[in-house]
Order: C-alpha cells, then structure tokens, then sequence
C-alpha cells in the first residue's frame, strides 16, 4: 500500500533518511536544491546536502544556499523520481533545468545520483508513493 504523497513533508524525510544510508564515497560532496513546479502541494522546494556520498541533510523550503539548482515541471519530476526518466536524459532533453554549477549536479554528484543505490532508493520509495 502507498501512503506518502509525492513531495509532502513526509516524502521528503523518507528520502532524507534512505539518501543519510548510501554508501560512504569519500570526498563526494555538493549541496543542491531541487525546485519542483506545479505539484499537488504548489512549489516544493527542499536543498540536499552530500557528505562523503550520503545525504547529511535536508532542508525543506527555499532556505540555505546551494551549489546547484535543479528544477522539474511536476509530471517529469514524478517520472524522474518514479525511476521512469534517467536523469541524464531529462538534462539533455530539457525536461530539467540545472542552473549556478551544473558540472556539480551533472557530474560531481554523479557517483550519488547514477548509483544503483539511488535508483534503489527511489523505487522504494516510488512503492510507498501516491503520485
């Protein structure tokens, strides 16, 4: 049975705490903000913070400065979150939009956001997920 909605407060802190069990990458760190456009729950907003390839920190809104600004209309961001659209390809598509330091979302945080891990993570918690 699902149970969360997709990008509540409460998506949010399960993805927070599945990103804080990756795997420990030494010396991958970045900060990016995700911007979400037209949900069911308006603007979401929420800023992730890797340390050492894991999430250190989350936090909701549009508070804390970031490296990276990734924004997603709703309906690709559910298929990107969903693990219906690889990242990469929604980049080069357009179907994203990175502003500020983009070779830090595209490629230095790579090893988090490529890793089975993280596609692990996120059909997790596409199966917990109403969208």
């Amino acid at each position: 049975m699902a149970g969360l909605s997709f990008l509540s407060e409460e998506w949010i802190a399960a993805l927070a705490e599945g990103g804080a069990s990756l795997p420990e990458q030494p010396g991958v760190d970045g900060v990016v903000r995700f911007v979400m456009t037209s949900t069911p729950h308006g603007k979401v907003q929420f800023r992730l913070v890797v340390t050492d390839g894991r999430i250190a920190e989350v936090l909701v809104g549009r508070d804390g400065e970031a490296e990276a600004m990734v924004t997603w209309k709703y309906a690709d961001a559910v298929a990107q979150f969903s693990g219906d659209l690889d990242a990469d390809v929604a980049f080069m598509t357009g179907r994203c939009k990175v502003e500020d330091a983009y070779a830090r979302y595209v490629f230095d945080l790579r090893p988090v956001f490529g890793s089975p891990e993280w596609a692990a993570l996120l059909a997790d918690l596409a199966g917990r997920s109403d969208f």
